[in-house]
């Protein structure tokens, strides 16, 4: 072969190799297209099933001769149910007996399981051996009416194995397996939800529900701080009446697209000549010419209104506005109060006024605190407890934050139990907020009235709600003695009485500027009218993170109207500063106020910089370009130290949330300690700079450059390190070869003999 020949070969072979190299190259570097299109949400159909497992239930065992689980779970309050539902168990049951031979698949193993819905008996199932048996049960629509007070659905399966106690000495033991691919069938149509303000925080949240609906609060391009802090009280009392279980975000009006409105409830929130989006919308007060008038309003009026979504007839919309910044205001806390009062269809209600909070610790006669309180004052009738196995009581109460427990706390309780018990393990078992309290045994005395006192450590009541839980275990005689449930029970009494004396809380100035306490001092009040929030004015990622700790914080005061302040960076009155404690959300960089207290921070942040300076320790940490890590900072005030300051910021807006979640995450929570917290994703490094604990177990060497972990990802391109392994050394010896045949190729061109 001549030489123009070989090197033609030798570059077609090169370019083949590249362009295999190019191909293997893009599967390492390409976006994962396949993988995020897996990742696409898709709609619900209204006859796709409902398994067990998207109710958070695990394949459960129930044993014979009796037992018993119940499933509850919401469903949404917009459907409506059509002929045709179902319900498909899948039971694996399994009889053990001493006969020569098994029982074989498909043979009655004489129990029966009942299935009720909603109190109303829709089966009983003659249960045959076998693994992964389907039983296909019809449910009549007027089974599907809820009759728990939450609007809960409630599935209960009773197991009937009556016949293990049939057997004189022999074994029978019956065992079920319900497994969490059962599922419900129920076909529905989607129906437009009730608007009635009386009953919020429906159609906005509903407990348990399998399908959760979303809910934004929308607030105006340029909202006035007066709006803004409308919208972080509204966020407050949806915290409080959902305990925190509705998904929701904050975002201005320009944000909110067609999908977004579609498939979500909205909050708006702000004045009416700041809501564009209401013109022309179907409420029960229209919207014109920017303004509000229904009968009778008055200038300085709040309105609250609930109608449907004009983007979709399954969602709702709530209005809290007003004509002016006073008017959204009173609105916003008439919302937080959760009592509306409406007029005429109950989707309107306006409101004159609305009594104001306090900033400063009320006076609070601790005598009258120091008074014993019945289970009935606490709000409860006879509590009763039935049936085998472990059921509960839980008491509610409150204590004012500032206040702490005394010694001498105790609980009385009058009880009285079935005399059908098995008095050698059967009790009761009291704890508060999770801790052991003590136990009682229940005996033939105690099956008449009595009264025992258990003793409550202080330590063990906690600032704001506590739970007082009675734990009862109920045993029978014998397992065949429990066919009738109602021979097995325990009667709390509302007599019982709880004795919790107060008294003023020590003030640990070190304590309470201690990231470890944390929601305090920021929810000292339950009206959390000793707070403030300082925001940036134009940064909606800030507000809408500033709007979920708002949600937090309303998860966990107790207060029956909310009066959180805001103030724009720049523009914090005296008021504020002397009367609130302050949370600071936002990039370090855009914030005045940061640079103002920056010689009172923990870790300053230099001019126009987002990363802190963290001082008093033997090593210095050096953080990359562009990683997105979240900073935690609390201090006092500097112009009073009874005020605290919490900044919640970052390195990129990124860095902000990652800081909020810190907050918001209990887990994550309670890995918060001293007065300076970095937190990068899940992972939190806290210190105290004032002693430079804590962002320890490193060397001593003060020119160390810390590389913290790189930030998750949310682009749809693979992370490197989950690419194959074996692409790269591909790739490399492709490179590699190629640069021999040009070597090759070189060698040979100077070979060839010279033509004459």
């Amino acid at each position: 072969m001549d030489a123009k020949k070989i090197m033609k070969t030798i570059f077609r072979f090169i370019f083949s190799a590249l362009g295999l190299a190019a191909l293997l190259a893009g599967v390492m570097f390409a976006p994962a297209t396949a993988a995020s299109q897996g990742q696409s949400t898709v709609l619900q159909d209204t006859q796709a099933p409902l398994t067990f497992a998207m109710l958070g239930r695990t394949d459960t065992l129930l044993r014979g001769p009796f037992a018993t689980v119940n499933v509850r779970f919401g469903l949404p309050i917009d459907w409506e149910f059509q002929d045709g539902a179902s319900l498909q168990l899948i039971l694996t049951a399994n009889l053990v007996t001493d006969a020569p031979t098994a029982v074989a698949d498909g043979t009655s193993i004489g129990a029966s399981m009942a299935v009720s819905l909603n109190k109303n008996l829709i089966a009983t199932i003659p249960l045959v051996q076998g693994f992964n048996v389907s039983y296909k049960i019809p449910i009549p629509k007027d089974a599907l009416v809820p009759t728990l007070s939450d609007g809960r659905q409630d599935l209960e399966l009773f197991l009937d194995a009556g016949t293990d106690c049939d057997v004189n000495g022999g074994l029978h033991q019956t065992n079920v397996m319900v497994s969490s691919a059962s599922e419900f069938v129920l076909p529905h149509v989607e129906t437009t939800p009730g608007v009635d303000l009386t009953l919020l925080p429906h159609p906005l949240y509903q407990r348990d529900s399998a399908f959760p609906a979303n809910a934004i609060i929308v607030v105006p391009d340029q909202p006035s701080e007066q709006e803004m802090r409308a919208a972080l009280i509204v966020s407050a009392g949806i915290g409080q009446q959902s305990s925190g279980n509705l998904p929701f975000s904050l975002l201005p009006a320009k944000q909110i697209t067609e999908e977004i409105a579609g498939s979500s409830n909205l909050i708006f929130v702000g004045k009416a000549s700041t809501l564009s989006q209401l013109q022309n919308m179907d409420l029960p007060a229209p919207l014109t010419n920017n303004a509000f008038s229904p009968d009778g309003i008055q200038q300085d009026d709040g309105v609250l209104q609930m109608a449907i979504s004009p983007w979709s007839s399954g969602r709702a919309i709530v209005v809290v506005s007003g004509n002016t910044d006073v008017g959204v205001v009173k609105a916003a806390q008439a919302f937080s109060h959760g009592n509306i009062q409406t007029i005429s269809d109950s989707n309107l209600a306006l409101v004159t006024d609305v009594a104001p909070g306090t900033s400063e610790v009320q006076n609070i006669d601790l005598s009258a605190l120091a008074q014993a309180r019945t289970f009935k004052d606490l709000g409860h009738d006879v509590e009763t407890i039935t049936g085998p196995g472990r059921g509960d009581v839980t008491v509610e109460f409150y204590v004012t934050p500032g206040l702490t427990a005394s010694e001498g706390s105790y609980v009385d309780l009058r009880f009285n139990n079935s005399a059908l018990l098995d008095f050698g393990s059967s009790g009761l078992t009291v704890f508060m907020n999770g801790k052991n309290l003590g136990g009682i045994r229940l005996t033939q005395e105690t099956a008449a009235s009595v009264t025992q006192r258990i003793n409550i450590a202080p330590s063990l009541v906690l600032p704001g709600n506590n739970q007082l839980r009675i734990q009862a275990n109920l045993t029978p005689l014998n397992q065949c003695s429990v066919a009738d449930a109602t021979n097995l029970w325990v009667s709390i009494m509302p007599e019982s009485s709880l004795y919790v004396p107060l008294e003023q809380a020590p003030v640990d100035g070190n304590n309470v500027q201690a990231l470890s306490v944390y929601p305090y001092p920021f929810v000292n009040l339950p009206t959390l009218s000793n707070t403030a929030f300082v925001l940036p004015k134009d940064d909606p990622a800030s507000w809408n993170v500033a709007s979920q700790i708002a949600y937090d914080f309303g998860n966990q005061a107790r207060g029956s109207i909310f009066d959180l302040a805001v103030a724009y960076d720049g523009a914090i009155s005296e008021e504020i500063r002397n009367n609130r404690d302050l949370v600071v959300v936002g990039l370090p960089a855009d914030m005045t106020f940061l640079a103002e207290i920056k010689d009172s921070l923990p870790a300053p942040f230099e001019a126009g910089k987002n990363d802190p300076v963290v001082k008093n320790l033997q090593v210095t940490y050096r953080m990359l370009p562009g990683t997105s890590l979240g900073y935690l900072e609390l201090l006092a005030a500097p112009w009073n130290s009874e005020r605290t300051i919490l900044t919640v910021a970052g390195s990129t807006r990124e860095g902000v949330q990652m800081a909020a979640n810190a907050l918001t995450n209990s887990t994550l929570r309670n890995r918060l300690s001293g007065n300076f917290a970095l937190v990068n994703g899940e992972n939190i490094s806290a210190m105290d700079t004032r002693t430079g604990i804590g962002l320890g177990g490193v060397g001593a060497n003060p020119e160390v450059v810390s590389q913290p972990e790189a930030p998750v990802s949310t682009s749809g391109a693979p992370n490197p390190a989950e690419r194959p392994a074996w692409i790269l050394p591909i790739v490399i010896g492709i490179a590699v070869l190629i640069v021999g045949v040009l070597i090759l190729a070189l060698i040979l061109s100077r070979r060839e003999p010279t033509k004459s």
